[in-house]
């Protein structure tokens, strides 16, 4: 299948401040924002020439105070404007997880990140008030919506009480330009906010934004045979029915107690995920690629042999996923007697906030209809997250990515990331993000919380290296070192 592939819209700059390491020698080193503008004061990418009025700030949880200084962001409302005469300059605040890195890199980053825009285009309906969240919200981080097209990422934010004594923070604020000293207009908390990140052309589906998933599989594809909602109760082995947890339950069993006799990599419970994709019948593709499908561990290989099968076992899940396929965590099975022994459950949620009654109602309709998680008759593979995860081989690429933090240790960098990285934004949550749009069977949102995982798009033939040698000469591209940085 040819991969879609977009570049940036260039009347959109794609900015990102990387601050790595800027607590490297003391948990007392602050970044001194007077000395970080001052670095990045002049550089082509913050002309401006085209007038642009606002700005998306991602910041990491060490920055969420500064969110609502009024000197410190009225100094970056100037920033941002560059040499336009905008007058008003909107910009919408958020703290995060993390900030993803370039493309390539499975590493958590700190700092901040910035997408600059017209406000009507980009962040539409900015001031526009929420109707308040649902009691079955209360307890729900803030979240932002990305939309790069047809499909859409929601990232939920950074848990900040300990911070600045919010649950989550998310911040809108309009300053005043035509004075010596940006003045503070407004400022108002959201919940939540739809941002638009536009692209030459606009991603068409789900099928075309690129997704990785480190997992490792545990057994081979099986047909789903008997399910009701998110659960599964019989999948089809070597031409007969069995409980749906049986063959996974025996291969868990095994990894633990091999586990426990050689002290070997897992140190807790063992995360399990299943990939359901669309019946094979429907797709020639998805036929020869399941019959390419990797072959499950049947013990735990060495570090070596675990990440060579993470990287194979994540092409193919692009593959699968790019026709349908999703991601689903087991949350139980197995145990129980008669009616309820083998069952297995998914993991039901599928976005973010909670849905409202009708839509409870009209997703319970389809998966009536056929339309649920597992339909019958449509493949369902197990996997286990990675343990560890491949090396970093390929040059790293800047583009739009968000995903899922995770705990596995992550192979050093072929080339340092840190400093400024022009043409790349994104972000991390600790928990999950949620993808909507066309090319998803029984419904149009999926929830993905495979640690490390990723989602992205990136402009072709775009490199660090390329970035790093055009230096400062081209309005859309740059690197500055920061380190050091401080009062």
């Amino acid at each position: 299948m040819e991969r879609h592939r977009c570049a940036y819209n260039l009347d959109f700059n794609l900015i990102a401040f990387i601050l790595e390491h800027f607590r490297k020698y003391s948990n007392e080193i602050y970044i001194s924002y007077g000395e970080l503008f001052e670095e990045l004061r002049g550089k082509k990418i913050l002309d401006n020439s085209n007038g642009h009025n606002a700005a998306v700030l991602l910041t990491t949880p060490d920055f969420a105070k500064e969110l609502e200084n009024a000197s410190i962001m009225g100094s970056f409302a100037r920033l941002m404007a560059g040499s336009a005469d905008v007058g008003r300059f909107h910009v919408l605040s958020a703290v995060v997880d993390h900030l993803a890195a370039p493309i390539g890199s499975p590493r958590p980053l700190q700092g901040i990140s910035v997408l600059r825009g017209h406000r009507d285009d980009m962040l539409p309906h900015l001031w526009q008030q929420l109707a308040p969240k649902s009691r079955e919200d209360a307890d729900s981080v803030s979240a932002l919506t990305f939309s790069l097209g047809d499909p859409s990422v929601t990232l939920p934010l950074a848990r900040t009480t300990f911070h600045n004594n919010r649950g989550s923070t998310l911040l809108t604020s309009e300053f005043d330009l035509t004075h010596s000293a940006a003045r503070l207009v407004q400022q108002n908390e959201k919940h939540s906010q739809f941002v638009r990140v536009s692209l030459d052309c606009d991603i068409q589906s789900l099928a075309h934004l690129d997704m990785w998933a480190p997992l490792l599989p545990l057994t081979r594809p099986r047909t789903v045979t008997e399910s009701f909602g998110n659960i599964i109760r019989g999948i089809e082995v070597d031409g007969n029915t069995i409980p749906a947890s049986a063959e996974l339950e025996e291969i868990v069993n095994r990894l633990h107690e091999q586990n426990a006799s050689r002290g070997l990599l897992l140190s807790g419970p063992v995360g399990v995920w299943a990939m359901v994709t669309p019946n094979p019948d429907s797709s020639s593709a998805l036929e020869e690629w399941f019959q390419e499908a990797p072959e499950p561990i049947e013990a735990l290989p060495d570090v070596d042999d675990i990440r060579d099968a993470v990287k194979s076992t994540a092409q193919h899940l692009k593959l699968l996923y790019s026709h349908g396929g999703r991601l689903y965590k087991i949350l139980s099975g197995g145990g129980g007697w008669g009616a309820k022994r083998g069952l297995l459950s998914l993991d039901p949620q599928r976005t973010h906030f909670s849905l409202s009654e009708e839509e409870e109602m009209q997703n319970f309709i389809k998966s009536m209809n056929g339309g649920g998680f597992t339909p019958q008759g449509s493949q369902i593979q197990f996997f286990m997250s990675a343990p560890a995860l491949p090396d970093i081989t390929e040059p790293l690429a800047p583009g739009v990515a968000f995903g899922v933090a995770g705990g596995a240790a992550v192979p050093g960098d072929p080339e340092p990331v840190g400093g400024f990285i022009g043409r790349h934004f994104g972000a991390l949550s600790n928990s999950a993000i949620y993808l909507a749009g066309q090319g998803l069977p029984g419904g149009k949102e999926t929830k993905l919380s495979v640690p490390h995982s990723r989602v992205h798009g990136r402009e072709p033939g775009v490199r660090m290296g390329v970035l790093e040698s055009l230096a400062y000469e081209l309005a859309d591209v740059g690197t500055i070192a920061l380190a050091g940085l401080r009062h």
